[in-house]
């Protein structure tokens, strides 16, 4: 155990210097924002072969159900799974501008050592994840309201990432809103015949919402502002 606490420690210290504002965080909050297991804001939301799947008992969230980003609480990094569990997790804001250690510097690189997926093949422990908290439109962020968007797959990051570029250019002139993205999907052809169509999520910004809806409580609502189409 003394081995691990000192590999992390040294792939971690350079990025908490990064991580906090003077006067505003210290290095044990920003550490254990980074390591905390309880990541999870209300309801785990994942997607699972084209479907977008709720909480425990994994209800079913339908294609076209809008739902307000908290681009704050966008985290990114690397996530170790044993038994399909998540065991260990180096992640931290991109708001706070983040940068995750290079998967060279996590350990765990025995093959040898890794767990086999559902085909044979050796699987990394680590994952690199992204995590974004969602919430209903028009509704206070209260945590009934809210779920946790965690992904891992290229298809995820590509549609999140999408996501951070439509957001980073709207906050350059109107910093007070978060962006509302409506669920969809898409699929594509896999080069490996053997893995057939593949299904991917789309996360297509439709509007905007007030930030301050997402305050506990929060109880005004104010509409999307639409965007004027390009010219």
């Amino acid at each position: 155990m003394a081995k691990k606490s000192t590999a992390v420690a040294k792939v971690e210290e350079p990025e908490l210097k990064a991580l906090v504002p003077a006067g505003e965080r210290n290095y044990f909050e920003s550490y254990g924002d980074q390591v905390s297991q309880k990541s999870i804001v209300g309801q785990l939301l994942k997607f699972n072969k084209g479907d977008y799947l709720a909480g425990e008992n994994e209800d079913e969230i339908d294609e076209g159900t809008r739902l307000v980003a908290n681009m704050d609480q966008f985290m990114v990094g690397w996530i170790k799974w044993v038994d399909n569990k998540p065991e260990q997790q180096i992640m931290g804001p991109i708001a706070e501008g983040f940068q995750p250690p290079r998967r060279n510097t996590l350990g765990d690189d025995d093959k040898d050592q890794w767990e086999t997926d559902s085909q044979g093949k050796a699987r990394d422990p680590w994952q690199f994840s992204n995590y974004v908290v969602l919430k209903e439109v028009g509704k206070p962020g209260n945590v009934e309201n809210l779920y946790t968007f965690a992904i891992s797959s290229k298809g995820g990051l590509n549609a999140l990432g999408e996501v951070c570029k439509a957001y980073g250019k709207e906050m350059r002139t109107n910093g007070d809103q978060w962006p509302i993205i409506e669920l969809g999907v898409d699929s594509y052809v896999h080069s490996n015949k053997e893995f057939g169509r593949i299904k991917v999520p789309v996360l297509k910004v439709v509007g905007w919402e007030d930030k301050t809806m997402f305050a506990e409580g929060a109880v005004a609502t104010k509409p999307a502002r639409k965007k004027a189409a390009a010219k």
